[in-house]
């Protein structure tokens, strides 16, 4: 049995836009709701997907404000149980293969 992921997605919505293709638009809900479903049929409920916009001035926000400051991390960014896996643009696949990885690498005990 898996342990349970936390995959969160980081951007900002009152960031500057990509102009070119710059890949899936993690602030569309339609987007985010594929990307949910296609989690859900892989790995079933040992993962989570969530979305976290740097626009608000939430604590947690704040303090994640500064540690991407501190790194020099571009947006979008994916946290796999907190940690930083993709800084800079991504896709799905690359979303689905962190969340596996994270599942080999951290096995249930």
């Amino acid at each position: 049995m898996a342990k349970h992921i936390t995959v969160t997605i980081v951007f900002d919505s009152k960031g500057t836009k990509c102009e070119g293709s710059c890949g899936l638009d993690w602030t569309s809900v339609e987007s985010v709701t594929v990307i949910k479903k296609r989690i859900n049929d892989r790995f079933g409920d040992t993962a989570e997907l969530g979305t976290l916009d740097l626009s608000s001035d939430d604590k947690d926000v704040t303090e994640l404000r500064k540690r991407i400051s501190r790194n020099s991390y571009s947006l979008p960014l994916l946290l796999v149980n907190g940690e930083v896996r993709i800084s800079g643009e991504f896709d799905a696949r690359q979303l689905l293969d962190a969340i596996e990885v994270e599942q080999e690498i951290n096995p249930i005990s």
